[in-house]
């Protein structure tokens, strides 16, 4: 599949559900001659929950991504590159889109070795992904914002997170691309021995991050309601800045217990809040079930 293509059929899928009527265009009478998807009826085109499933593993296989909430991976390494052009730089994404950010409170279990951190305040380690084998951590928490990753020691976690691995999501800056970042995340959702949880902000946008992870837990504020009501000063922004995310969530039939709890108090007051608020705050932060998962007790045993 084409960028063009990626692209447009990422925004018709973010934007209208299965069943709805969408107007016709150039690009759905490409996606019904290339991908066998939705159909055309009296001027409009429609798509199945079928037709969905089965046009993201089609994209899935051609290009390893996902095609509702992945970048278009259209770049190469420079080391690719290398091997057949001049031009090492030409059409390559930078070197440290292959790399991920990680931290730990007290060490990085990785490869069954353990890793000191740094004695002195360190945003984490950048690692290249692929030369990650294992993970020795029980839980592996994706994190929104970068401010967190030097702060972890002063968050107020439940217990069973002071021993996480901790991935930072990356940015929307071409320098910080967040596709690595949830390759190495979801890497891991099908093994038993992991639980992987999603700390993001308290707003639409962390709601979708955390809501479309596909981590088993949001870590959130334990009182949102509390949080939100927080007394700070000046102008909220967020809340009418994120109207894709609020549509986003509209959209969906039914978000985890604690997702809808946040979006239905932050639709009532139109505010927001934001990682570092909870830090500088001191919020006592909780685990929410985004979905349900096995135990993960057994599971390192004698690796390190």
């Amino acid at each position: 599949m084409q960028k063009g293509l990626f692209n447009d059929s990422k925004k018709m899928l973010r934007k209208y559900s299965a069943g709805d009527k969408i107007p016709s265009k150039a690009y759905l009478k490409r996606l019904k001659a290339d991908y066998d998807f939705g159909a055309f009826s009296a001027g409009y085109f429609t798509y199945a929950l079928a037709d969905k499933i089965r046009l993201i593993n089609k994209v899935k296989q051609q290009l390893g991504a996902h095609l509702e909430f992945d970048p278009y991976p259209e770049q190469q390494s420079r080391n690719e590159n290398s091997k057949t052009n001049r031009a090492e730089k030409l059409n390559s994404y930078p070197v440290s889109r292959d790399f991920i950010l990680i931290n730990s409170i007290n060490g990085l279990k990785i490869n069954k070795q353990l890793i000191a951190t740094s004695p002195l305040s360190s945003l984490g380690l950048s690692v290249k992904a692929d030369d990650i084998d294992t993970v020795e951590h029980p839980y592996i928490v994706l994190v929104e914002n970068l401010t967190l990753m030097a702060n972890l020691a002063r968050l107020i976690l439940p217990e069973p997170l002071k021993d996480a691995l901790w991935l930072y999501r990356g940015d929307v800056k071409p320098s910080q691309q967040t596709g690595m970042a949830y390759q190495f995340f979801r890497r891991w959702k099908d093994n038993p021995c992991y639980k992987l949880v999603c700390f993001s902000d308290l707003d639409p946008k962390g709601i979708e991050i955390a809501y479309t992870s596909e981590a088993d837990y949001w870590l959130s504020p334990a009182d949102c309601e509390a949080a939100i009501a927080i007394d700070l000063q000046g102008i909220e922004q967020e809340w009418h800045k994120q109207t894709e995310s609020r549509l986003y969530l509209y959209r969906q039939q039914q978000l985890p217990a604690q997702c809808q709890l946040a979006f239905s108090l932050m639709n009532e007051q139109h505010i927001t809040l934001k990682q570092e608020h909870m830090l500088s705050h001191n919020l006592k932060l909780q685990l929410f079930s985004l979905k349900q998962k096995g135990s993960v007790n057994g599971c390192y045993a004698d690796q390190i």
